[in-house]
């Protein structure tokens, strides 16, 4: 019975562990492992042992993204079409022979984010074996500002990092009271144009396939605890407030004082 060909597009992560035992021809000691992917989509591979190179190669005999592992852990990501797919792992240094490898593959989306914010739709899937679980995506700010961040999925964290690995935004909705939270009561943060990897880490807990979505929506509102600079509008209807009180007080003035200088008595008729 033979092995069943992975299919990338119906899988958030799976992995290929192996040796490699046969050499190329550059007597390179080598393994080989084929994927199919049902529908277009964008892929992240990454190997986690060092030395050790992979190549993504199409039916054409194409290579289509590669990587190489020196001293550490490599990865790479590609766009592919609906196809047959084959994974050269190799070792760098010749005469290493019969050699474990690990090779992780996982699904990668390109999110753009521009004035108004940005949607990113995804499905979360159980865990098998060593999956962490974790996705990752690009993200393309074209256009910067600032924003809040909703996901829609509960027990899910998310997190924008930025290409020297620093954290740009990060949320979580590990608190379910919070889920109908207003969003403009939500943490905002500010981001610049640039390239962006976005990190979700949803339940492992997950039954079957649930979708889901993150949205980031510009910070346009006021919320009552903003202490920012005080908008046209507001300050128009703040000024008008105040005007309307300063007259009902002198009104109110104006009606005592000719109360009491009132040079007649009345009186009722019985």
């Amino acid at each position: 019975m033979g092995v069943a060909i992975p299919n990338a597009s119906t899988m958030n992560w799976f992995q290929f562990r192996g040796i490699t035992n046969e050499l190329d021809s550059n007597l390179a000691s080598t393994d080989y492992r084929q994927f199919t992917v049902s529908k277009t989509g964008e892929f992240n591979f990454k190997i986690a042992d060092i030395n050790t190179n992979i190549k993504i190669v199409d039916q054409n005999n194409k290579v289509v993204a590669e990587a190489k592992a020196k001293n550490e852990s490599a990865q790479t990501s590609a766009k592919l079409g609906p196809g047959t797919y084959t994974a050269v792992i190799s070792q760098a240094v010749r005469g290493v022979n019969e050699r474990e490898y690990t090779l992780d593959i996982t699904e990668r989306q390109s999110v753009m984010m521009v004035g108004s914010g940005a949607q990113m739709k995804g499905i979360a899937r159980a865990v098998v074996g060593n999956d962490s679980g974790v996705q990752k995506h690009s993200l393309t700010v074209a256009q910067g500002g600032e924003f809040v961040g909703n996901m829609s999925l509960p027990y899910t964290r998310w997190a924008v990092m930025s290409k020297e690995g620093k954290v740009v935004a990060s949320g979580d909705t590990m608190d379910p009271a919070k889920s109908g939270e207003d969003m403009l009561k939500k943490p905002s943060f500010k981001i610049e144009p640039g390239q962006y990897e976005l990190v979700i880490v949803p339940p492992k807990n997950v039954v079957g396939e649930i979708p889901y979505q993150l949205n980031f929506v510009q910070k346009v509102a006021k919320s009552p605890d903003d202490t920012s600079e005080e908008r046209p509008f507001d300050k128009i209807m703040r000024e008008r407030e105040a005007r309307l009180k300063q007259w009902a007080a002198e009104d109110a003035n104006k009606s005592s004082s000719t109360s009491k200088t009132t040079p007649y008595k009345m009186s009722l008729l019985a």
